[in-house]
């Protein structure tokens, strides 16, 4: 059962001592609470003890509300800071069970007497900042059972909150009612600063011994920890307790800072949860803003820095909207932590609206039920954590299955790659066997059997010096003939030796100029000027093989001049550079060949329709293909028989 006491407000007369308020008719039993909350005589700027009030005038007659609301003047309202008096006088019946009354926490110190006997101080009162120590909390102070009339004494004095005096009323009701609601009170607190606590706690710890990779995990665990220190200090100060003289300022700055920290490191959590669906510079506006409440707070003075409970809220109010839209559209793209977290949000904004409007302090239990519903809430929201913990660990283990079939896979690819290896160990040394081998044969070949072709080749020049004079026609013939093919056989030879040096030369590259090295190629295969070789019109710089590039162009006008068949042999040279690559042509007005035999005439030992007035070993083409292929290029022939011979080949640049 709720009785309030209304009286209206008496400002601008000229104010006798009201009577008391006669409260003998009620019947209290142990249900009963009473509002003390209004015809409270205040005194402005003055503090009057019990038996000196005589004939005082109150400033006025008011209800226990912000003292800031009080009209100090037709125009101006009374400050933040200041102190004053308050007083009230009662009669309650006689016939009662022990009854006591409630003082809540103000935002003031404060100092209380009834019925003239001092009974309390809340930090040390004062008529200046430096004399005044605020304190801030709740009391139940028993009654006289002898006594039916009370007068209330509280003398208030605030120097740092934005609300001066007190500004919730005073509860009458019976002792065991009231310690009643104190201990469920605590009770209801208990659970709910012990588990946020514990959770917040944990998760910190979680976060930093075992899962560093979510930081959703520690903007949760602030979150928790912030909001269990807001509840524990809001309505226990236990470091007032610990340190009596600390700075109340300072404390209520630090209490400040946390409700930021809880909102900012909150909305931080949502935006890791949910960060594919949120503006990007979401999180920026976050820690900009709380940046500024932050710095506000250390620079501001009191009463002002008190203000910035409304814009934050404001702030916070509008996150919440924006909160609830993104979850809506995580929602629709079937995100299934999405749809935890909106039921955390709804459960959330039920109790908290709950708590606010539809709790009344009489009930006990309810404000247990609510603390009880928030832990729910934050369990909840636990559970989306370990959820995404759980699925990361699941991703984990997917991810060290792959890795262990991926390592199975290297271990067989790496065995293989021994192997192969191995295999490549073998053919290398293979290959440097056969590389002797080479070596040995070129040397047999450059030695042996060229020693006795020399040896061949002078005898028969002997033979005929010695004989010159007897022999006949016919034997003259046979030495000539003799003679070449020694001389065939050791183009041959020559030639077998150069093919084979070609891959094993020097591969160094060098920039030259082709004109000045055609110019010397011509001169070697054409030194009398017998034929016309035209040389390209434009010089190039070619960076490229110069050795192998001169025996190329040797071979190729060589076997122009060597094959003519017309009195004078004309060649011509061209060259284009592209991106990656030149192209030569070498063109000549010869004889042409077949196109069925243009596949042909690049192998060994290949001759068509060779005259016996032409040295040919049919290698000379074979050696250009090869150093054409051995840098990576391709080589074509274009003729028709009688047409002479048109060969173009690729030269990589790099």
């Amino acid at each position: 059962m709720l009785f309030s006491v209304h009286f209206s407000l008496v400002f601008g007369q000229e104010l006798k001592e009201p009577t008391p308020i006669h409260l003998e008719g009620v019947t209290i039993n142990e249900e009963t609470t009473i509002e003390l909350n209004d015809h409270w005589e205040f005194y402005w700027n003055t503090f009057i003890k019990p038996g000196n009030f005589n004939n005082t005038e109150p400033f006025s007659i008011v209800s226990l509300k912000n003292w800031t609301e009080f009209k100090a003047t037709k125009t101006a309202n009374l400050p933040s800071f200041g102190y004053a008096t308050y007083r009230l006088k009662i009669d309650i019946p006689k016939v009662r069970p022990h009854v006591s009354l409630y003082f809540p926490a103000a935002y003031s110190s404060s100092k209380i007497w009834i019925n003239g006997r001092f009974f309390s101080e809340m930090g040390k009162v004062g008529t200046t900042k430096s004399a005044t120590l605020h304190r801030r909390f709740s009391q139940i102070i028993p009654l006289n059972t002898d006594e039916t009339h009370f007068e209330i004494v509280i003398q208030v004095a605030n120097f740092y909150h934005n609300k001066g005096g007190i500004d919730k009323p005073l509860i009458l009701g019976t002792s065991h009612h009231l310690h009643d609601l104190k201990a469920k009170r605590i009770m209801a607190d208990m659970i709910f600063i012990g588990c946020l606590g514990f959770i917040g706690i944990f998760f910190l710890l979680f976060y930093v011994l075992y899962w560093n990779k979510d930081k959703a995990v520690l903007y949760f665990a602030i979150l928790c920890i912030s909001l269990s220190y807001m509840a524990l200090s809001d309505r226990y100060a236990p470091f007032t307790v610990i340190f009596e003289s600390i700075s109340f300022i300072l404390l209520t700055k630090f209490e400040y800072f946390t409700l930021f920290l809880a909102g900012t490191f909150g909305s931080l959590f949502f935006n890791n949860i949910f960060t594919n669906f949120i503006y990007k510079a979401y999180s920026k506006v976050i820690l900009f803003s709380f940046y500024v409440l932050v710095l506000l707070i250390i620079f501001l003075n009191p009463p002002h820095f008190t203000k910035l409970l409304i814009p934050f809220l404001s702030l916070m109010i509008i996150n919440l909207v924006y909160v609830t839209y993104v979850i809506i559209k995580a929602i629709i793209a079937k995100r299934l932590e999405s749809i935890l977290l909106l039921v955390s949000m709804v459960l959330g904004s039920i109790i908290f609206i709950t708590h606010i409007f539809f709790f009344l302090g009489e009930n006990g239990n309810a404000i247990i039920y609510v603390n009880f519903g928030y832990i729910v809430v934050f369990l909840l929201l636990s559970m989306l954590l370990m959820k995404r913990f759980s699925d990361s660990f699941l991703e984990l283990e997917k991810s060290k299955e792959i890795a262990l079939l991926q390592k199975k896979e290297i271990t067989a690819q790496s065995n293989q790659l021994v192997n192969a290896n191995f295999e490549l160990e073998e053919s290398l040394t293979l290959l440097e066997n056969y590389n002797a081998e080479l070596d040995d044969f070129n040397h047999i070949v450059s030695h042996d059997l060229k020693t006795p072709l020399v040896s061949v080749h002078a005898l028969v020049s002997f033979i005929e010096e010695d004989l010159k004079d007897t022999l006949n026609l016919e034997t003259k013939e046979h030495l000539n003939l003799l003679k070449d093919v020694v001389a065939r056989m050791d183009a041959l030879i020559n030639g077998l030796l150069n093919y084979s040096k070609i891959a094993k030369g020097n591969k160094q590259k060098e920039p030259f100029s082709l004109y000045q090295l055609l110019h010397k190629v011509k001169g070697v295969v054409d030194h009398q000027n017998l034929h016309i070789i035209e040389l390209p019109a434009k010089d190039v710089e070619i960076y490229a093989n110069k050795i192998e590039l001169d025996h190329l162009f040797q071979n190729l006008l060589s076997n122009a001049i060597k094959h003519n068949d017309k009195a004078q042999t004309i060649i011509q040279i061209s060259v284009i550079e592209k991106p990656n690559e030149y192209l030569f042509t070498v063109s000549d007005n010869g004889p042409g060949i077949d196109p069925k035999y243009h596949d042909k005439i690049f192998k060994m030992f290949s001759q068509l329709n060779v005259s016996n007035d032409v040295k040919s070993t049919g290698i000379g083409l074979a050696i250009v293909k090869k150093i054409v292929t051995e840098n990576h290029g391709t080589i074509t022939l274009d003729s028709d028989e009688g047409k002479g011979i048109r060969i173009s080949f690729t030269w990589r640049i790099k």
